[in-house]
C-alpha cells in the first residue's frame, strides 16, 4: 500500500479480508519496521465449571445435541452458546464432529394448520422387531406405536383403533404404498379389493392419501421421529419411556420459531376452534 502498486480492494481480495479491514491494518502499523500481527478475532471465553454442570445436568435430562440444548437453556434464562455446550459434550465423549451437519442446508417445511387434519404411518424394523409409529401432522405427536413380530394389515389397524379411542378420528391418514397399508395391483388382478386397513379407513370416514413411489421424502416427519426412537431408547430402555418423554417432557425445534414446546402441548393449542391455534 505504501508503494501503491495495487489498489486496497485487490490486497483485500488476495488476503480474504475486508477493504475497511486492510485500512484499518495499514494505518495501524505503517510506521512499524516489523510489524507483528495478531490473529483476527476475540479470544473465546473459557466455560465455567458451573456452566459445565448446567449442561451435563440438563443433557442427562434431554439427550440431545447443543443446538436443542442452547435452546432448552435459552428458555429458562441461562444462555450458553452451543459451541461452548459442544465442547463440553465432546470432552465428555457425548458428541462427535459431524462435517455434514455443518454446512448451512436450504430446506423447506410443509406442515398442517390443525391437530387431527392429517396423521402420518409407517413401519420401521429396529431392535429385531417391527415398530408402527402413527403421528400428527401438525404437532409432532405420537399419536400411537406398537412394536410387532411383522409388518401386517392387522397390526396398523389394532395401532389405528386403539388411537382413535384416545383421540379424534384424523381427516387424513398418509401411508406408503406397502401392501400393510393398501392392496397391491396384480397382472391378474388389476382392481384389487381393500384390505382390512383400507377398509377400516372407510368406516371411520379417513381419507387415505398414499406417498409417490420411491419418494420416502413424503412422509420425512415419521422418518425423523424414528430416527429419534433409535437414538432416545439408549437412553431410555424401552418405547413406552421414549414416547412419554417425547411427547410430554422434550421441546421440539420445528414446532414454533418464538417458542419451545412440547409435541402435547402443540397438539392441544392447534386443535381446530382453539382460541390459540
Amino acid at each position: 500500500m505504501k508503494k501503491g502498486e495495487l489498489t486496497v480492494c485487490r490486497i483485500a481480495r488476495q488476503h480474504k479480508i475486508t477493504p475497511r479491514h486492510a485500512r484499518r491494518v495499514f494505518e495501524k502499523y505503517k510506521d512499524d519496521k516489523k510489524p507483528k500481527l495478531l490473529p483476527c478475532g476475540r479470544k473465546p471465553r473459557p466455560v465455567t465449571q458451573e456452566e459445565v454442570k448446567t449442561i451435563l445436568r440438563t443433557r442427562k435430562e434431554h439427550p440431545f445435541g447443543a443446538v436443542n440444548l442452547q435452546a432448552i437453556l435459552d428458555e429458562k434464562g441461562m444462555h450458553i452458546p452451543h459451541n461452548h455446550i459442544h465442547k463440553v459434550l465432546k470432552q465428555e465423549k457425548l458428541a462427535i464432529n459431524e462435517p455434514k451437519k455443518q454446512k448451512r442446508r436450504k430446506w423447506i417445511r410443509y406442515e398442517r394448520e390443525h391437530s387431527n387434519s392429517l396423521w402420518h404411518i409407517d413401519y420401521c424394523a429396529f431392535d429385531g422387531k417391527q415398530v408402527l409409529g402413527l403421528i400428527d401432522d401438525a404437532s409432532r405427536l405420537v399419536v400411537g406405536y406398537g412394536e410387532f413380530d411383522n409388518a401386517t394389515a392387522e397390526n396398523a389397524v389394532k395401532v389405528l383403533d386403539k388411537a382413535v379411542q384416545k383421540y379424534p378420528a384424523p381427516t387424513q391418514l398418509l401411508s406408503d404404498n406397502g401392501s400393510h397399508f393398501t392392496s397391491v395391483i396384480r397382472e391378474s388382478c388389476s382392481n384389487p379389493e381393500n384390505n382390512i386397513f383400507q377398509k377400516r379407513l372407510n368406516q371411520l370416514g379417513i381419507e387415505h392419501i398414499k406417498t409417490r413411489i420411491n419418494h420416502p421424502q413424503t412422509n420425512g416427519k415419521l422418518e425423523r421421529w424414528f430416527g429419534t426412537l433409535k437414538q432416545l431408547k439408549k437412553h431410555f430402555h424401552t418405547t413406552r419411556r421414549v414416547v412419554y418423554y417425547y411427547n410430554n417432557k422434550r421441546p421440539h425445534m420445528s414446532l414454533n420459531n418464538s417458542k419451545l414446546i412440547t409435541p402435547a402441548k402443540a397438539y392441544k393449542e392447534k386443535l381446530k376452534g382453539n382460541k390459540s391455534s
